[in-house]
C-alpha cells in the first residue's frame, strides 16, 4: 500500500505541476511578458516562398508594425469604453437610489475594479 500511496502524491505533484505551468504560461502571454509563437513567422515565411526583395520586406515589416500599433491602439480604446461603461452604470444606479441607499452603496458596492481604467483611483468620492 505505501508504494500506491508514494505513485498517487507523484501523480498528484505532476499535475499540479502542469496546471501551475498552463496558470503561469497563461499569464505571461496575456500580459505580453512572452510573446506567441511564430508571431514573426508569417513575414519570414513570405520572405521564403515569394522571394521578396529587401525593399519588399522593409515595406511589409512596416506594413506588420503599423498594423500592429493600430490594433493595439483599437485594444487600448476598446478597455477604455468598457471602463467607462462600467463607471456610467454604477452612477446611474447610484442616482435612482434614495440618499440612505446611496450611503450604503457606497460603501458597500464602491466602483468595481476594471483593471486599467482611468477611473480606477480616482471617483469615489460621491460626497452629497
Amino acid at each position: 500500500m505505501g508504494n500506491s500511496l508514494k505513485w498517487g502524491g507523484i501523480t498528484l505533484a505532476v499535475i499540479a505541476g502542469l496546471l501551475l505551468g498552463f496558470a503561469i504560461t497563461t499569464t505571461a502571454y496575456r500580459y505580453h511578458l512572452l510573446r506567441v509563437p511564430g508571431r514573426h513567422g508569417f513575414v519570414d515565411r513570405l520572405n521564403q516562398d515569394l522571394q521578396l526583395t529587401p525593399d519588399q520586406l522593409h515595406q511589409i515589416e512596416m506594413l506588420m508594425r503599423d498594423s500592429h500599433t493600430k490594433m493595439d491602439q483599437l485594444h487600448d480604446d476598446f478597455r477604455r469604453q468598457h471602463d467607462q461603461l462600467i463607471y456610467q452604470t454604477h452612477d446611474q444606479i447610484r442616482a435612482v437610489l434614495t440618499p440612505e441607499q446611496q450611503q450604503k452603496f457606497d460603501r458597500d458596492f464602491s466602483h468595481p475594479p476594471t483593471g486599467e481604467g482611468p477611473h480606477d483611483h480616482e471617483h469615489h468620492d460621491h460626497g452629497n
